[in-house]
């Protein structure tokens, strides 16, 4: 199961799971996970695909720029 991280509330992760939202416990997360990482659950944890995030962010931030054109 893959998620988008939407936000950190206190010891919860609120994911965005299609077009679901669930909070997860926090400690089921890497330390250093943030908003807009991308996660996939597998062996009973969280871990952050870091390519597909920073993909993910580049494309945003070139939608942004066009916008601002």
């Amino acid at each position: 199961m893959k998620g988008i991280v939407d936000r950190i509330e206190g010891d919860y992760v609120v994911l965005e799971i299609g077009e679901e939202i669930k909070n997860i416990e926090k400690e089921k997360f890497p330390e250093d996970v943030r908003e807009g990482d991308i996660v996939e659950f597998r062996e009973n944890k969280y871990i952050i695909l870091r390519e597909k995030t920073e993909k993910r962010k580049k494309t945003m931030e070139e939608l942004f720029n066009k916008l601002k054109e």
